[in-house]
């Protein structure tokens, strides 16, 4: 993918989505995803993991990705607020229901799966601790890169704030979130859908499609992940190995098959 730096981005007009350049964060994915199903075009722009992103700061106030600048609008940075830009700019292919009830239901379930405390955040939280299982000292040594480590999460806790668990709790906050995903897609099963609420795609499908990848990773042909990172997505642990429904994997194939494009582009 073509990134453009934060000076030639500001002169730009149009939906800018600041992105963590050249890996696939999930919340980054996430956003592409959404705008892709949509068809809205964007303009790529670089962030920098672990630096300080001083351009970045002074345009948009913050230096974490993602992070939409839409014409002269404020920044966009969460995944609440993305959505909703995308839902404003293509209504005509909504990814969330008009009922309230079901879009609650869309809304939490979104919520479970990448807000604060969500799978999301609790993998990442997990990732570098003994609770993500043990290293594989072989595979480590051959990594061109550390794995995500303990310094990682220490930078990681900086950037992102302090959240309501910590590292003890975190795989049994994702086991509980991965048994609720599989229980309902195993219930949408009985009733003739492939998807998480309704009978169409919705912001929770395209957020499993894509957060999945911290419970099974998509294959090196299709995701050409650093190996860096594919060895901390892969230690998942005891405890969410012991809930791993294939339910869930076949949820995430299914929406790629059907409504988004392999292999991924970073």
């Amino acid at each position: 993918m073509k990134y453009y730096d934060v000076a030639e981005a500001k002169a730009m007009k149009g939906l800018r989505l600041v992105l963590t350049a050249y890996v696939p964060g999930p919340w980054g994915e996430s956003a592409k995803k959404i705008l892709d199903y949509k068809h809205i075009p964007y303009i790529p722009v670089a962030q920098h993991a672990g630096k300080e992103n001083e351009e970045l700061v002074a345009w948009t106030g913050v230096r974490n990705a993602p992070n939409a600048m839409y014409e002269d609008e404020g920044p966009k940075t969460g995944w609440y607020d993305i959505l909703m830009l995308g839902e404003r700019l293509a209504p005509d292919r909504p990814l969330l229901p008009t009922r309230s009830e079901e879009r609650a239901l869309v809304l939490g379930i979104c919520t479970e799966i990448c807000g604060e405390w969500g799978f999301g955040w609790a993998r990442r939280v997990m990732m570098g601790t003994p609770y993500a299982g043990p290293v594989d000292p072989v595979r480590a040594a051959s990594l061109s890169k550390p794995f995500f480590g303990p310094d990682d999460s220490a930078r990681m806790r900086k950037s992102y704030g302090a959240s309501v668990g910590g590292a003890a709790d975190a795989p049994g906050r994702c086991a509980d979130i991965v048994r609720m995903l599989a229980a309902r897609l195993h219930r949408q099963k009985a009733e003739g859908s492939s998807y998480l609420v309704g009978y169409t795609p919705t912001a929770a499908d395209i957020y499993w499609m894509v957060f999945s990848m911290a419970l099974e990773p998509l294959p090196h042909e299709v995701n050409p992940m650093p190996d860096w990172m594919r060895m901390s997505y892969d230690m998942i642990g005891p405890v969410l190995a012991g809930v791993k429904d294939p339910i869930l994997i076949e949820h995430r194939d299914m929406m790629y098959a059907r409504h988004s494009k392999l292999p991924l582009e970073f």
